[in-house]
């Protein structure tokens, strides 16, 4: 599963690291000891920081979930080596345009079904990713506000379900009991791009394409708790707190007022995710370097300092930080993945 890089490869990230400071440089070799997962081409599912280790009394690194864009065949690896620890074969009744969520512990898979053949009306169903002895779903919901489901999304804590829709709304379920906890409509007659959850499971914040606000609601009533103005994207701070805004901003919650944004937000474009424990951040740089190409950077959380650098791959793939925040999981440019150290613990 480990290539070794090309000559041409070694060439390039050596160019790309003598642009840096030294201190960066020095950071980002450890990319050349990257683990290749050869492609499908894959699609992310998901990336469970609570999944349970591989081995009796080893250290809970979680799973990163890949399949085929249009597989039936879910692979649960090592977020760090890329090593298998379990697979998942979907039932036929999945519907494969429509990727699945995967849970914080890696237990379950949401996934979008085809029509109950009978009422016609829109399903999905919970799996386990775990070998059954009787098999099948663990649960399946069925209503008519889950036709045309687009996107799955669990809370942390496993107990919510979030669907988007791609008539402009997004659903919340209580997944175990089948009950419906809200439906929030889109503002802007758009579905949702993302569904987000605090890390503390308490707040569920549906993003809109083209919204210019961001609603808070409460993930166990559904009840509107805030509604933050000029804000059209946001990722929750570790504490729920706060949202990370476009542009480097910070936003408290719930009176959404922008505060003096920390260390790590400074000279960004965006966060793309925290390590479990919260003490690092993956974010983007803003701005480009003299060849066009877009930086990301590991980054302390409380004091800001950069631990590690690399330049994104434009394949459309979405770049996620590995569970313990030393790895990014990221898009090779040839519809494979790859795992590469970003600063080791």
């Amino acid at each position: 599963m480990t290539r070794k890089p090309t000559a041409t490869r070694l060439a390039l990230s050596l160019l790309a690291l003598s642009a840096l400071a030294p201190a960066l440089a020095l950071a980002a070799q450890s990319t050349a000891s990257e683990t290749r997962v050869p492609p499908d081409p894959l699609v992310l599912v998901g990336v469970a920081p609570q999944a349970l280790p591989g081995q009796p009394g080893g250290a809970v690194t979680g799973v990163v979930a890949v399949r085929g864009r249009f597989s039936s065949h879910v692979r649960l690896l090592d977020p760090t080596t890329g090593e298998a620890r379990r697979e998942v074969f979907l039932p036929p009744e999945v519907r494969l345009d429509v990727s699945p969520a995967l849970s914080a512990d890696g237990k379950w898979l949401a996934v979008a079904l085809t029509p109950d053949p009978f009422t016609k009306v829109g399903r999905v169903g919970i799996l386990s990713t775990y070998p059954t002895t009787g098999g099948g779903f663990q649960k399946v919901i069925s209503a008519g506000g889950l036709t045309g489901t687009l996107s799955l999304e669990f809370s942390p804590d496993g107990t919510r379900l979030a669907a988007g829709n791609r008539s402009g709304y997004a659903q919340l379920w209580e997944w175990a009991t089948g009950r419906r906890v809200t439906t929030v409509p889109s503002e802007t007659g758009y579905e949702p791009a993302r569904l987000e959850f605090s890390p503390d499971s308490r707040l569920f914040a549906p993003i809109f394409r083209a919204q210019t606000r961001t609603r808070i609601f409460d993930a166990r009533s559904g009840e509107l708790r805030a509604t933050l103005r000029g804000v059209g994207y946001g990722l929750f701070t570790p504490d729920s707190r706060g949202l990370l805004a476009s542009r480097g901003r910070l936003v408290l919650l719930p009176d959404g007022q922008e505060a003096p944004p920390p260390p790590y937000l400074a000279g960004t474009n965006g966060v793309i995710g925290f390590s479990a424990d919260g003490t690092r951040v993956l974010v983007r740089r803003t701005g480009v370097d003299v060849q066009g190409r877009e930086w990301l950077e590991l980054r302390e959380v409380a004091t800001g300092r950069t631990l590690g650098a690399l330049t994104r791959v434009w394949d459309g793939w979405p770049e996620a930080l590995s569970p313990d925040g030393t790895t990014l999981i990221g898009g090779d440019g040839e519809g494979g993945i790859r795992l590469l150290p970003l600063a080791p613990r």
